[in-house]
C-alpha cells in the first residue's frame, strides 16, 4: 500500500501557514528574541497560546471534510509541561492531577475533534519522523481510513532551564554545522500532516515511501561520534522507500547547532550520500521545536514538491555541500537524546516504482505473542541488575533502572527484525518532579545537568540499551493502556518480524511503592 500525504499545516515563530515558514526559511534570518527570564534567544510564537491550542489548531486545519476512521499519532518532548505541569508544580501538585501530561495535549484535541485511536510518541528530539512510521502501521493494517500526524512544542522554563544546565545553548543563536557553532536556539511551534492510503486519496501532495528508526545504544545525551545509528537508520528507510542514496535531490538535516551533533552528523550524511550532499536544515531559523520538529521540516520538504523554495545550504567545513537541481525525492532526518534516530522518505506523487516497503501481515491467525520477563519490586540496586554499569547510572531512578533490567534480562531473545515498543502511564514523572523542583527553588542555576537527561520517557530504553548492546528500532509511547498501543496492529501494519512491548510503571520514588515491569514479545 502506497501512503500519501494529501493535507498539512504548520504554526511556528514565522507566523500561521506552511507559506510563512517557508518563506521565512528561504530569507534565513533567525526568528530568535529575547525573553523576559529567559538566558538565551528562543524562536517564540508572538501570540499567547498553550499547547493544546496551538495543536488543536494546526489538527483542524487538515482533517478530511469525509472522516471516516481518522487517527492521530501526535509527536511531542514536552506536551503539557508548560501548562498543567507547571501549574501543578507551583501550587503543589495534587495526586489525582499529576498523570499524563505529556499525553495530555494529544488526548484533549482527539476528544475535540472525534478521532480514534490516538497516541504520544516522545523519543525526544526524534519524535516528529517516529510518529510517521506509527500513523503508517495503522493505515497499512487497515485500522484507520485516514491518520493526522502532528508535532507540538510549546517552550517553557522547565525545557529552557535544562537546556542551559547542559551549556546547549548558543548564546545568540544556532548556526547549524557552521564551524562556529557554539550551541542550539530554542524553538515553539506545531504542525500537522494527513496521511491517506493513495488508493483512496482525491487529492495527494506526496508519497511518504519509508520511514526507519534506530538506537545508538552509546550514550543518554551525546550522540555516536561516528554517526553510525543515524546512517543506520537513514540506509532503511531509503531500503524500504526502493531508492539508493543517489536518487535522494534533498536531505533535511537535524541540525541542531550544537558541537557535538552536527560532527556526527555531518558523518553520518557523507557515510550515506557520498562527498557532495544536498542538504539544509531550519533549526537557526524557526529554532529547534524538539518532538515537532520533525514534523516540521516534514512539511517543509513536502512543500517543495508543490513548488516552494528550498532554504539555502549551510556554510560548513564538516561535509561537502550543494543546492538540489530537481525535487523529486527527499529524507528527512532527525537524532535525539536517549540515542533514537529516524529518517523518513518523502517523494513526488507519480513515480510508477512500486516500493518494497514489507507487505502487512493479512493473516489475522498468526499472531502469536509470549511473556519473556515481569517483574514487580520495591528496590532495584544497581549493583544486582547491571554489575559493570557506569558510575553515571547512579543517579537514575528507578524508571530508568527498570528499563535497565528488563531489557538485560531480554536482549538475548531479541533478533535484528525486532521493534521494541515502551509504553507507560507514568514515565519519568519522579524524574519530572525531582529536577522541576530544583529548578522552583533555585531557578536556572538549580538545573541540575545530572536529573534533566532523566526527564526523557525513552530513559529506561536508552541505558537499557546501552546496557544490551541494543540498536534495534525503538518507539516511546505516552501510554499505559496496552489495548490502546495495540501492538498486534502496530506489527502487521509495519511489515517488522517481531515486536517486543515493554511496559514500565514508577509512579514515584517511594521505597514504600513498587515498581512494575513486563516484556512480552508479539511474533
Amino acid at each position: 500500500m502506497k501512503v500519501v500525504v494529501t493535507r498539512m499545516d504548520a504554526w511556528t515563530a514565522a507566523g500561521r501557514g506552511v507559506e510563512c515558514l517557508c518563506d521565512a526559511l528561504v530569507a534565513g534570518h533567525s526568528l530568535g528574541r529575547p525573553l523576559e527570564g529567559f538566558s538565551t534567544p528562543v524562536a517564540s510564537i508572538p501570540e499567547a497560546v498553550d499547547a493544546e491550542t496551538l495543536l488543536a489548531e494546526v489538527v483542524a486545519a487538515v482533517l478530511p471534510r469525509d472522516r471516516g476512521r481518522v487517527g492521530l499519532v501526535v509527536a511531542t518532548t514536552s506536551g503539557a509541561i508548560s501548562g498543567s505541569f507547571e501549574a501543578w508544580m507551583r501550587r503543589g501538585a495534587p495526586p489525582e492531577e499529576e498523570r499524563g501530561w505529556r499525553a495530555e495535549p494529544g488526548r484533549a484535541v482527539a476528544r475535540r475533534f472525534g478521532l480514534d485511536p490516538v497516541l504520544t510518541v516522545s523519543v525526544a528530539c526524534a519524535s516528529g519522523t517516529a510518529a510517521f512510521e506509527i500513523a503508517a502501521a495503522w493505515l497499512r493494517a487497515g485500522r484507520c481510513d485516514a491518520v493526522v500526524v502532528a508535532g507540538v512544542e510549546k517552550h517553557s522554563f522547565y525545557i529552557h532551564a535544562g537546556f542551559a544546565g547542559l551549556g546547549a545553548l548558543g548564546p545568540k543563536g544556532a548556526r547549524p554545522f557552521a564551524a562556529d557553532r557554539d550551541g542550539l536556539l530554542l524553538g515553539e511551534g506545531a504542525a500537522a500532516v494527513l496521511l491517506e492510503p493513495a488508493n483512496t486519496a482525491t487529492v495527494a501532495l506526496a508519497e511518504l515511501a519509508g520511514v526507519a528508526t534506530s538506537q545508538d545504544a552509546f550514550h543518554l545525551t551525546a550522540p555516536r561520534p561516528d554517526g553510525d545509528g543515524l546512517a543506520r537508520a537513514i540506509r532503511v528507510a531509503l531500503g524500504r522507500a526502493g531508492l539508493t542514496a543517489d536518487e535522494i535531490d534533498v536531505v533535511s538535516g537535524h541540525g541542531t547547532g550544537t558541537v557535538l551533533n552536527d560532527a556526527a552528523e555531518a558523518r553520518a550524511l557523507s557515510a550515506v550520500f557520498g562527498n557532495s550532499v544536498p542538504l539544509h536544515a531550519i533549526k537557526g531559523v524557526v529554532g529547534h521545536c524538539l518532538g515537532a520538529a520533525g514534523v516540521i521540516e516534514a512539511v517543509v520538504c513536502v512543500a517543495a514538491f508543490g513548488g516552494a523554495d528550498l532554504p539555502r545550504p549551510p556554510e560548513t567545513p564538516l561535509l561537502g555541500v550543494r543546492a538540489p537541481t530537481a525535487i523529486d525525492n527527499c529524507v528527512s532526518v532527525n537524532a535525539a537524546f536517549g540515542g533514537v534516530n529516524a529518517a523518513a522518505v518523502f517523494c513526488r506523487v507519480g513515480r510508477q516504482h512500486v516500493p518494497p516497503w514489507p507487505a502487512p501481515s493479512p493473516d489475522r491467525g498468526a499472531m502469536t505473542s509470549s511473556r519473556l520477563a515481569s517483574f514487580e519490586m520495591h528496590a532495584l540496586p544497581l549493583a544486582e541488575i547491571w554489575p559493570d554499569a557506569p558510575p553515571a547510572l547512579g543517579r537514575a531512578d528507578r524508571y530508568t533502572r527498570a528499563g535497565v533490567r528488563l531489557l538485560r534480562e531480554v536482549a538475548s531473545q531479541l533478533d535484528d527484525e525486532t521493534l521494541v515498543v515502551l509504553h507507560s502511564a507514568t514515565d519519568c514523572r519522579a524524574a519530572d518532579l525531582r529536577y522541576y523542583a530544583g529548578v522552583l527553588a533555585r531557578g536556572i542555576t538549580g538545573a541540575s545537568r545530572l536529573h534533566f537527561p532523566y526527564t526523557i520517557p525513552g530513559s529506561p530504553l536508552a541505558e537499557g540499551s546501552i546496557a544490551a548492546g541494543l540498536g534495534n528500532p525503538a518507539w516511546v509511547l505516552c501510554e499505559g493502556d496496552v489495548e490502546r498501543v495495540d501492538p498486534a496492529t502496530l506489527l502487521r501494519g509495519s511489515g517488522y518480524r517481531h515486536l517486543v512491548l515493554c511496559s514500565v510503571e514508577a509512579p514515584s520514588d517511594d521505597p514504600h511503592s513498587s515498581v512494575r515491569a513486563s516484556a512480552t514479545l508479539y511474533t
